[in-house]
């Protein structure tokens, strides 16, 4: 198996280098740890130096071994280094330090982009979650609703469309398409509520994938939160699908509250618990900007 020695290094500031992949090469544009493939009778440390050196003229002093991992059946050896030097690039685009938190930014190559998140997230003790299409597979539930509250006013539009609208808001399409109809947007969102209902009582399934993240972050120590301007029938309906143990308290549409993209909901979690050290976990470019105008990180 061919093994490769991944660079984590830091700055004194404690930024991390990441070098851009140039034209040609696999995973171009995308960037990456520097380093490189391993020689026979070589170690992995002593691989990361002589990559370096050979490809950033960089001079490093080794920590040590992370973490090691396969992909795409290759064995990563992701290795922690200092420098106290500015790397000088050959093979690359561009290079840059980042903090931790930036290389949530930046498109990695898939080999390196677990580790990126791992570092990002060290420290991390609090995840705000969204509800709709984040814990919960709620949307085909809600399209069938507004479809069927639509069709209350001789309205019919393809559920595609329903559903890019309603991943802005659901205001947002029954504003537009009462618009393009001459219906009132308040009684579009009184039909969907009433069909909603009727979704919401067959119980919603958990979207792949998250029970196993909640529970994995909760084992590393990270307290989890609800984000959603949902009411607390929301809290019910983790409960069906298994969910509600994994979490540690609420902010819901009772707290009244600015929705989203506000960062109201954000703010009163972080000020009611004391800390700074939290995420957004969301599914909508709305989520991105809660979590931005809160000033966290956001896991999208």
């Amino acid at each position: 198996m061919i093994e490769v020695s991944a660079g984590i290094v830091y700055d004194r500031e404690g930024r991390i280098l990441i070098c851009q992949r140039g034209e040609g090469r696999n995973n171009a544009h995308l960037w990456e740890f520097p380093g490189g493939k391993r020689e026979p009778g070589e170690s992995a440390k002593d691989c990361l130096v002589r990559e370096l050196m050979e490809e950033l003229s960089l001079p490093v002093t080794v920590r040590g071994v992370r973490c090691q991992r396969e992909a795409q059946g290759i064995l990563f050896h992701f290795i922690e280094a200092d420098t106290d030097a500015l790397p000088i690039p050959t093979e690359h685009e561009d290079v840059r330090f980042v903090t931790p938190r930036e290389l949530l930014r930046y498109d990695l190559c898939p080999a390196d982009t677990l580790v990126a998140r791992q570092l990002a997230f060290a420290g991390v003790r609090h995840a705000f979650w969204d509800f709709d299409g984040t814990l919960l597979d709620s949307y085909p539930a809600m399209v069938r609703a507004f479809l069927a509250g639509a069709a209350e006013y001789g309205i019919a539009m393809a559920p595609e469309r329903a559903l890019a609208l309603m991943k802005d808001t659901l205001w947002h399409c029954c504003q537009v398409v009462g618009a393009e109809h001459g219906v009132d947007a308040l009684a579009l969102v009184a039909a969907f509520r009433r069909h909603e209902q009727d979704e919401l009582a067959k119980g919603l399934p958990p979207m792949p994938g998250v029970p196993e993240a909640l529970a994995a972050m909760r084992d590393a120590g990270v307290k989890h939160y609800l984000a959603t301007h949902r009411d607390l029938q929301s809290c019910e309906l983790l409960e069906k699908a298994g969910l509600l143990r994994f979490f540690s308290g609420f902010v819901t549409q009772e707290d009244k509250l600015p929705r989203k993209p506000a960062p109201d909901m954000v703010h009163r979690a972080m000020q009611v618990l004391g800390t700074d050290r939290c995420i957004y976990v969301g599914d909508s470019e709305v989520d991105v900007l809660t979590a931005q105008n809160a000033g966290v990180p956001c896991l999208s």
